[in-house]
């Protein structure tokens, strides 16, 4: 930490998530790290140290306040903004739109929140997600496989957007497009426990009005059910704000204990598909659920190199990476030789997808196994993993416009 300290000493965004990352460790190294350093951010950060020593807490701003419950009720506006679109059924604008309100929710939370401003910055933000809602909304409203395939991957450039808006535009910055990648852990935990509470309170109130005769769960859901659901990551965003601790640790070790667990399940189907005997090219759901076993791999990478510099077993931890790195690596080796065979019967934009996006996931663990065996049997230090991770997520980026904007033309709309 003191060593990440003394990089950031002059970049404050930087310091503070160093300091949401870890506080007890940032308190510990700070004094010494920011030795001889007489600035007013050093200052600052001395004040609010000795704050955090004696218990003392920040206020709740009534902005902010102000500013979430505003949101929340224009985000709610847009979900129901489908009783606009007469030509289109409740169900289809939801499919096509919701995922984009969540996270042009999420997007303006931070635009606001880093005080992005000047038109040139809105613009970068915001014109790229109004093209993709415009676009989406203009495929025909009888759904093909390319069509499916844009909506599909739509949610994904919209969370490009939003990366670009936490890191406040500055995505060549290895160290926040990093912190950007761990807060999407943080958000899903907050957002998973936010649910659960919903869950529990929606399913309560359809229970109590069942109880005096009245049946209200379709109109609950469709009207009160889905609106909370695309606000929670506004919530749970603000929350996280609030509350860093509650989070900050929790992904980490949530991703730590699976990854014993997620390895241990990946060796055994290896074992199992090399004694089955199976013809893995005929069986489609199969090649589907790997992408998303290799997706799930490399976020569950990311989430667990979080904490290890912390850890007191940190070499085992990065070892149980590398070979679940490598299993995925073998595993995926069936998957690609399965999909090829399946090229013989011509090319199809969903086999196209699921041949790019396996390639692409090929790639990406093939360039991260050198840096977790020299971080696991070397000793080096895993920052070069993230690094390639963070530098790699363009080629996605790329992919992704690609399946949404160009399978469309060049499949012709099949």
């Amino acid at each position: 930490m003191k060593q990440q300290i003394i990089q950031c000493i002059d970049d404050p965004e930087a310091l503070e998530m160093l300091f949401r990352r870890d506080k007890s460790a940032f308190a510990l190294d700070f004094p010494e790290a920011a030795a001889g350093a007489e600035t007013d951010l050093v200052r600052f950060w001395q004040i609010r140290l000795a704050k955090e020593e004696t218990g003392q807490g920040y206020p709740l701003l009534k902005t902010d306040v102000w500013t979430m419950a505003i949101l929340a009720f224009v985000i709610a506006l847009l979900v129901k903004s489908h009783l606009v679109f007469s030509y289109m059924t409740m169900e289809e604008f939801w499919m096509r739109n919701l995922p984009a309100i969540v996270f042009a929710g999420v997007t303006a939370w931070f635009v606001l929140k880093n005080r992005i401003t000047g038109v040139k910055n809105i613009l970068i933000l915001a014109l790229p997600a109004v093209i993709l809602v415009i676009y989406v909304n203009l495929l025909p409203q009888k759904l093909c496989d390319t069509t499916k395939l844009a909506i599909i991957h739509a949610p994904v450039f919209m969370w490009f957007i939003f990366g670009m808006a936490w890191v406040s535009l500055q995505h060549h910055n290895t160290f926040k497009v990093s912190a950007f990648i761990r807060f999407n852990g943080e958000l899903v935990v907050m957002f998973g426990l936010l649910c659960i509470t919903g869950a529990i309170l929606s399913g309560m109130t359809i229970g109590l009005f069942e109880v005096i005769g009245m049946d209200i769960a379709k109109f609950y859901m469709q009207n009160i059910g889905v609106t909370g659901l695309a606000v929670l990551p506004v919530l749970a965003a603000w929350l996280i704000g609030l509350y860093p601790d509650i989070t900050s640790r929790i992904a980490p070790v949530i991703a730590r204990i699976f990854t014993p667990l997620v390895f241990i399940s990946a060796l055994f189907y290896l074992i199992a598909i090399t004694i089955s005997g199976i013809d893995l090219s005929k069986n489609r759901d199969f090649l589907i659920i790997f992408n998303l076993l290799l997706l799930g791999v490399m976020v569950i990478i990311v989430f667990s190199l979080t904490e290890l510099d912390k850890s007191n077993i940190r070499k085992l931890n990065v070892i149980i990476l590398f070979l679940l790195a490598v299993v995925t690596l073998i595993i995926d080796f069936y998957a690609l030789s399965a999909i090829i065979s399946r090229l013989s019967e011509g090319f199809t934009p969903n086999r196209t997808v699921v041949l790019v996006s396996n390639i692409l996931f090929l790639i990406n663990l093939l360039l991260i196994l050198p840096g977790l065996f020299f971080a696991g049997f070397k000793g080096r230090s895993p920052d070069r993993v993230e690094k390639i991770i963070c530098g790699y997520l363009p080629v996605y980026f790329v992919y992704c416009l690609v399946v949404i904007f160009l399978f469309p033309v060049i499949f012709g709309m099949k």
